[in-house]
């Protein structure tokens, strides 16, 4: 059996928190720096990190309005914007599981952003009868990009890492781990 060596797919946010919508009145840590839950885990498991780019900031930069999925929908040209980063993630990932030999390269899990308007996974915000409100689906540029791994062959878990609960991902990562 060849050796097999772990990566996840994460969020570009997660490494660097800077490229998030800047978020007033909140502490400075949730707007800088990286999500340490998750570098810790890689560490002491020994997986690998493959950093997506963020649609969002290299879309609109940063200061941006906060803004809910359908808002993101609407905005012009920012679903191709999703297809384009889509299209090289994808790419990347298919090179790195599909050429690597020795050792072979498995994605462990894709991890999104809850709430996020591109990256979640499972939750967004949506904007119904003028008030946001949250809905269980994924975010514009995850949608992109599942049905685009799936296209291929790649069907890792999807997580979610929530800024408000951030050891919450570490219980779900050491589960998957398990499993295998």
């Amino acid at each position: 059996m060849e050796p097999i060596s772990k990566v996840l797919v994460l969020a570009h946010c997660l490494l660097n928190k800077s490229t998030r919508w800047w978020q007033d009145g909140k502490p400075i840590e949730r707007n800088m720096g990286l999500a340490e839950q998750v570098v810790r885990f890689a560490l002491k498991n020994k997986i690998g990190i493959v950093q997506m780019p963020c649609p969002e900031f290299t879309f609109c930069g940063n200061p941006r309005p906060s803004r809910t999925k359908d808002q993101y929908e609407t905005l012009p040209n920012f679903k191709k914007h999703c297809e384009r980063i889509a299209n090289l993630v994808v790419e990347q990932l298919k090179t790195l599981t599909i050429m690597s030999r020795k050792p072979q390269i498995r994605i462990v899990a894709v991890i999104g952003i809850k709430n996020s308007p591109s990256c979640a996974t499972n939750h967004v915000l949506r904007r119904i009868n003028n008030e946001i409100q949250p809905s269980e689906e994924k975010g514009v540029f995850i949608e992109i990009l599942e049905r685009k791994m799936l296209k291929i062959g790649l069907n890792p878990p999807f997580l979610e890492f929530d800024f408000d609960s951030p050891n919450k991902i570490v219980e779900e990562l050491n589960r998957i781990l398990n499993e295998d």
